[in-house]
C-alpha cells in the first residue's frame, strides 16, 4: 500500500494533508469574519457609532456561516465526483429521468412515404430557366 492509500479513506476525495490545509484556511476565514464582526460591534458601541456598524456586526457572522456551508457542499460534490458520478450537481430526480425517446412515441414513418422531390433544391435551376419577361412580371 502506498501512503496515499493510507491517508485517503474510502469515499474521501482528498488526502489528509490537503484536508488539513483546507480546514486551516476555513478556520482562518471564519475567525476573520468573527473578528470583523467584533470590530463593528465595538464601533457601534462607541459614541459616534451608527446603525450601519450594527448591520455589519450582524452581517459578518452570517458570512462566516456561509463559508462553512459552501465548504461542506464543495466536499460533498467532490465525494460524488470521486465515487464516479459524472453529474455531481444534478438532483436525483433529474439523474433518474428518461434519457431516450420511447419507440412508440413517434409515428412509424417509413422511407417509402418520403419523396426525394421534397428535398431537392431547385431554386438555382428555376432561376436559370426563367425568361427575362417572367422576372419583370414578378
Amino acid at each position: 500500500m502506498s501512503t496515499a492509500d493510507n491517508n485517503t479513506p474510502q469515499g474521501n476525495p482528498f488526502p489528509l494533508r490537503v484536508r488539513i490545509v483546507q480546514l486551516i484556511f476555513l478556520t482562518l476565514a471564519v475567525v476573520a469574519t468573527l473578528l470583523l464582526a467584533r470590530w463593528q460591534w465595538n464601533a457601534w458601541h462607541q459614541s459616534d457609532g451608527s446603525f450601519q456598524n450594527l448591520g455589519y456586526a450582524i452581517q459578518w457572522p452570517v458570512f462566516g456561516i456561509l463559508l462553512i456551508v459552501a465548504y461542506r457542499k464543495y466536499i460533498r460534490y467532490e465525494k460524488e465526483r470521486v465515487l464516479g458520478d459524472d453529474q455531481a450537481a444534478v438532483p436525483d430526480e433529474v439523474k433518474n429521468s428518461m434519457r431516450e425517446i420511447p419507440t412508440d412515441l413517434l409515428a412509424n414513418a417509413s422511407p417509402s412515404h418520403i419523396s426525394t422531390v421534397d428535398f431537392e433544391d431547385d431554386r438555382r435551376r428555376n432561376r436559370r430557366n426563367r425568361t427575362p419577361n417572367n422576372s419583370l412580371d414578378e
